[in-house]
């Protein structure tokens, strides 16, 4: 049930921030094409750094305690990916720049975990990943990438946060980690 409840934290967190403090372009990188736009870099930190807050928080309550680990590093984490998102040139593309922040990500979390085992950091890499691009690829299937109102900005991000939550939740919950845990057992006993 926790599983459950941290997974749903880290999506509503994700959802209320995406529709809160959303801005045109969330499938786009960087406004230049080859220069990093530090300024927008910046911006984007501090609204990621908002979000983190509030996910930090949702996830706090489902785990029913306060860990500042956890805090801080969904902080750390949201702050970075919405860093490079909005300030990293264009030409890297949504890909390279959820590959990057994954790798916050995932450090991130082992840190919170203090679980450094290779398969709960691929995991949590490639969720990651595959979140942000699942949903920038669904935003892009409903019309939304690109958009030209403040609404439909709204709604690109919160379909985004959607399912990068869903994934990224259920790759960082506590019942993933148990199955892991166990796994790695399984094999080091046969």
């Amino acid at each position: 049930m926790r599983s459950a409840r941290w997974t749903a934290a880290t999506t509503a967190g994700f959802i209320l921030g995406g529709a809160g403090l959303h801005s045109p372009g969330a499938s786009g990188v960087g406004a230049a094409f080859l220069e990093w736009d530090v300024s927008a870099a910046i911006f984007g930190g501090f609204l990621g750094a908002i979000v983190g807050a509030i996910t930090g928080l949702l996830q706090s309550i489902a785990l029913g305690r306060r860990d500042p680990r956890v805090f801080i590093a969904i902080v750390v984490t949201v702050s970075v990916a919405h860093a490079l998102a909005d300030g990293a040139p264009a030409i890297w593309g949504v890909s390279a720049v959820a590959a990057l922040s994954g790798v916050v990500a995932t450090t991130a979390n082992a840190w919170r975990t203090r679980n450094w085992d290779g398969r709960v950091l691929v995991t949590v890499l490639v969720a990651w990943w595959a979140g942000w691009i699942g949903g920038v690829a669904l935003a892009g299937a409903l019309g939304l990438s690109f958009g030209s109102t403040p609404d439909v900005w709204a709604t690109e991000h919160v379909v985004i946060a959607a399912v990068l939550g869903l994934v990224f939740g259920a790759a960082t919950s506590p019942t993933m980690r148990r199955i892991l845990r166990s796994e790695r057992a399984l094999s080091s006993a046969g």
